[in-house]
């Protein structure tokens, strides 16, 4: 698979999981690579007193995806369906640290991946 995700690019979910995860979850989404680099810039530089996390993709595409739901428009609907708005409390795990230095730069000082 062409992604910059590749801790996330399996081609097919593990069925364990995805038992668990198709009776208790609200949604799935897939989203382009930009939207794990904006989750790594965003992560990499926080607002105010909120600590520098230090991301690789597959670990910030949360929080990515996170924004463009909650910025975006064109998503609203799942704004909507999710109940989320400026009140909520979101937990987002991210399972990837900088693996990889140099792609870590290109995306997060050079803006490779925007949108």
């Amino acid at each position: 698979m062409d992604t910059i995700m590749a801790g996330l690019a399996c081609g097919e979910p593990n069925p364990m999981a995805w038992e668990l995860l198709w009776k208790y979850s609200d949604m799935f989404i897939s989203c382009p690579d930009y939207v794990a680099a904006d989750g790594m810039r965003l992560l990499g530089n926080p607002l105010g007193d909120d600590a520098r996390v230090v991301s690789g993709e597959s670990g910030a595409v949360t929080a990515g995806m996170l924004r463009a739901i909650m910025e975006d428009e064109q998503l609203s609907g799942i704004r909507e369906a999710l109940g989320l708005d400026h009140t909520s409390q979101v937990l987002l795990i991210n399972t990837e640290g900088d693996t990889d230095p140099q792609g870590y730069r290109r995306v997060v000082w050079d803006g490779a991946y925007s949108r």
